[in-house]
């Protein structure tokens, strides 16, 4: 190649910089272009790579001509042009290698400016030392910019050019180049493009091998071969939420493509998927981002075989747009409406309508297609298909209890995520789990103790010859030696070895694994909910007393929910519970959370009296975008997503601002909240009860409680005092809300005998707790239960207070008694003379 046509390769910058170094050199009296001419020439070209890295050294131009000037020669040179010395030849030359090596198809500054630094030219570097620049992390700084500039191949004629010519810049050619090193010399960089660094083959065969199976997606992988097959508006988008095997989708289509089961007009194509984030990485300057993207553009644009796959498409909206540049979507624009490319995307449903349909010049040119989530009993066969690739990985066996526990278990639990990805997760975890459960045989344990002790001593060894130590080199040279010999026969050991029994991973596994993923008892995951409802009756009777009625109708409602359609996504179920304060409303829900769920944490509680105010239903969804708060965290949010298997207890909701009640009746009726970022919040699984303490004056008018037990010795309430309290709540609550509550349970005033068992009950429970902690035990006696019993109970708070009297008539007797030496196992408590005592 003639020096003229390599000149091509030149970038606008780097012609500037020689044409302008020579002017200079010859202004200067200089017979020849030395590299401190170019170096001055590049600081002060505007604009340019290599410009911008001495800009951030403050290496001065006017420190540079200072230099050139002392050192000018005085008299004018006898020719009249000067030509570039040795070392500049040398600097442009090795600028053309590190192009070629680099894989860029032009020449550019930044090329020129690694060269004249590797030229170990004399003044340059005593130049550089002056101005306390050096030159080892000016190299590297270049190199990282090299490395993420934005041109890629085509440069074999850079390579040619350089082997033919001799001598650039002297036409005599007295002073021969030296030729091009083998190693650039046999070098064919056939896969350097901006393809081969930003995209991945999903055609490549060995890359198809190690795909999942694709199952059950037969519908969506013809509808995307139609499209690819169309002659206009080629150009598919997968549209699904996330998880549900979008990307699946096109490595199937890809194993079709390599296993030939498509039709001839895709046959032999290639699925090229873009890295749209190593796209953007490393651009610094303006118009790289887009130099980069344009060049994919061409080269697909030039093999019709080449079809672009971009996964989270919505990305390429903004993608790489600074001010007075183009984002990577309207660069995309015209090859697709030219049909110079064809391209696959995939997003999710909110991201298309965000960032696709917004712009419909855009939207127009893809044809979507919508990824449904799989069915249940899909997403079994699924897992079914892709469990082999687990159990080996792993070492583990996958049962079909595990497989069918997996679906069953996510689809009730977990609903951020989708099917099949959330089945898949909760297999993948419980494999790693049980085969990290495994112990190590002793042979792999002793190994890896050997390979570790073989890594210290190769690097004392290393040590011990740098620093010339060369005896104790040669004595753990010994021992690697022997260290090496051991491991080797373990390893045969090892092949020799029967391969281990691979380890169940049952249903257990499945749940223990779900259990801490979403913060549920085990013992709940594995238990039947139809035996805990059927025990629940029981269970609670023996927690709450005086309320039989209720418990009866909450267990009723509760079975009766259990046996719903799947189509209902309401509350799991709803209670609205009335009655007179300190009867036991919100210890029912407390208990019922505790018996039905397991777990004392499944209860989410809501003091109503606190969101009041209008303003205060922002406290419960969280502020909305554009106010103080937005995307702050929220505690009641944040429960239900953590726990949706609870009890949520709206305690007194009667006096709550009328716009927070409105909130009830989408609980009730839809079964899920939106909260204010947008995402919805389901409560499928949750129990809804609201407390009020509307009617209980109507309680204290038919003369029920202490004084008056002759008249009410019935453990229920009359009927007319039943329809008396529900005609109240039908007035004061909106029919809109009172119509969706489920089940309404009317609570009785405690009678005295009911009051007895409660203090007797706590008394019980302290007295338990004293003889595990001070071995003795306090029994009260029937005279000691009534006068509690008297004073605990009132009927504006019912027994609230009978913590407090225990406390006030009890625990200054222990005191007195842990205070002596000499104590009895058993205590009585009674009441005499007016005082409590313990005998």
């Amino acid at each position: 190649m003639k020096p003229e046509k390599l000149i091509e390769n030149f970038s606008a910058h780097l012609k500037n910089i020689i044409a302008r170094s020579i002017s200079m050199a010859s202004s200067l009296n200089y017979d020849s272009v030395s590299p401190v001419h170019i170096l001055h020439t590049i600081t002060e070209e505007t604009g340019s790579i290599a410009g911008e890295i001495l800009y951030r050294t403050h290496l001065e131009p006017k420190n540079i001509l200072k230099f050139l000037e002392l050192n000018a020669p005085k008299t004018p040179p006898k020719k009249t042009f000067p030509e570039l010395d040795k070392n500049s030849k040398s600097a442009l030359e090795k600028a053309m290698l590190i192009s070629y090596e680099k894989g860029h198809n032009y020449i550019g500054s930044e090329h020129l400016l690694f060269g004249l630094l590797k030229t170990n030219d004399a003044e340059l570097i005593r130049l550089l030392k002056d101005n306390d620049i050096k030159i080892t992390l000016l190299l590297q700084e270049i190199d990282t910019i090299m490395h993420s500039t934005a041109h890629f191949p085509n440069i074999e004629s850079v390579q040619d050019a350089i082997e033919s010519s001799q001598d650039f810049g002297d036409e005599s050619q007295s002073n021969p180049r030296p030729s091009t090193p083998t190693l650039f010399k046999n070098k064919k960089n056939k896969n350097s493009g901006a393809l081969f660094m930003f995209t991945t083959n999903l055609t490549d065969k060995k890359t198809a091998d190690s795909f999942d199976p694709i199952i059950g997606r037969e519908k969506e992988i013809e509808r995307l071969i139609n499209i690819l097959s169309r002659r206009t508006k080629n150009n598919p988008v997968l549209v699904g939420e996330p998880g549900v095997g979008k990307t699946a989708i096109v490595e199937g289509l890809a194993k079709k493509i390599v296993t030939g089961d498509v039709p001839d007009i895709l046959k032999n194509k290639k699925i090229l998927s873009l890295d749209l984030t190593l796209l953007i990485a490393g651009t610094i300057y303006r118009g790289e981002f887009e130099s980069r993207l344009k060049q994919i553009i061409d080269e697909v644009s030039n093999k019709p075989d080449y079809i672009l796959f971009i996964d989270e498409i919505h990305n390429i909206i903004g993608a790489g747009s600074n001010q007075g540049t183009m984002d990577a979507a309207n660069i995309l624009k015209p090859a697709l409406s030219r049909g110079l490319l064809r391209c696959i995307g995939a997003t999710t449903i909110d991201e298309y309508k965000k960032h696709i349909t917004s712009d419909p010049a855009l939207e127009r040119r893809f044809q979507s297609i919508n990824v449904e989530e799989p069915s249940s009993e899909e997403t079994i066969k699924i897992l079914e298909g892709i469990k082999k690739h687990y159990e080996d990985f792993h070492n583990v066996t996958l049962t079909s209890e595990a497989i069918k526990n997996a679906v069953e278990l996510s689809t009730r639990f977990i609903h951020d995520n989708f099917l099949p990805d959330k089945a898949i997760d909760l297999l993948d975890e419980a494999s790693a789990h049980v085969r990290s459960s495994r112990k190590d045989s002793p042979t792999k344990t002793k190994l890896h103790k050997l390979e570790l002790e073989l890594e210290n001593i190769e690097k004392n060894k290393e040590e011990a010859i740098s620093e010339e130590k060369f005896d104790l080199a040669c004595d753990l040279k010994e021992k690697e030696k022997e260290i090496k010999e051991k491991i080797k026969i373990l390893n045969n050991q090892n092949e020799k070895a029967k391969k281990p029994t691979r380890t169940k991973v049952d249903a257990e596994a499945i749940a223990k694994i779900l259990s801490q993923k979403v913060n549920i008892p085990i013992e709940f995951l594995l238990s039947s909910e139809w035996d805990r409802l059927q025990k629940l009756n029981k269970n609670i009777k023996q927690h709450i007393i005086g309320q039989d009625h209720v418990i009866d109708k909450l267990s009723q409602t509760l079975s009766q929910s259990y046996i719903r359609l799947s189509t209902n996504k309401k509350p799991f179920a709803s209670f609205l519970f009335a009655g007179p304060s300190g009867v036991g409303k919100t210890e029912m829900a407390k208990v019922l959370a505790r018996e039905l769920f397991m777990d004392e944490k499944a209860l989410i509680k809501l003091d109503m009296s606190e969101y009041a105010e209008q303003h205060s239903i922002s406290r419960l969804l969280g502020s909305p975008a554009g106010y103080v708060g937005y995307k702050e965290r929220n505690h009641f949010t944040d429960a239900l997503k953590k726990k949706p298997y609870a009890v949520i207890l709206f305690d007194e909701f009667d006096k709550a601002h009328s716009d927070v009640q409105k909130l009830l009746l989408q609980i009730l009726d839809e079964g899920q909240l939106t909260d204010g970022q947008g995402k919805k919040i389901h409560l499928q699984h949750s129990i809804i009860i609201m407390t009020t303490n509307l009617g209980s004056e109507l309680y204290k008018s038919s003369s029920i409680g202490f004084g008056n037990n002759e008249k009410n010795k019935q453990l229920n309430l009359s009927n007319e005092i039943y329809s008396s309290v529900i005609n109240k709540l039908k007035q004061e609550l909106s029919n809109s809300l009172f119509s969706r509550i489920q089940s309404t349970c009317i609570f009785s005033p405690l009678q005295p005998n009911f009051v007895k068992q409660i203090i007797e009950k706590n008394l019980k429970t302290l007295s338990d707790e004293l003889h595990t902690k001070q071995s003795f035990k306090v029994i009260p006696d029937d005279t000691a239960l009534s006068e509690l019993a008297s004073i605990a109970y009132s009927d504006d708070t019912g027994v609230r207070n009978a913590d407090n009297v225990i406390q006030d008539c009890v625990y200054n007797l222990i005191i007195e008694i842990l205070k002596t030496n000499n104590r009895k196992k058993e205590y009585i408590l009674t009441k005499s003379d007016n005082a409590y005592k313990l005998i």
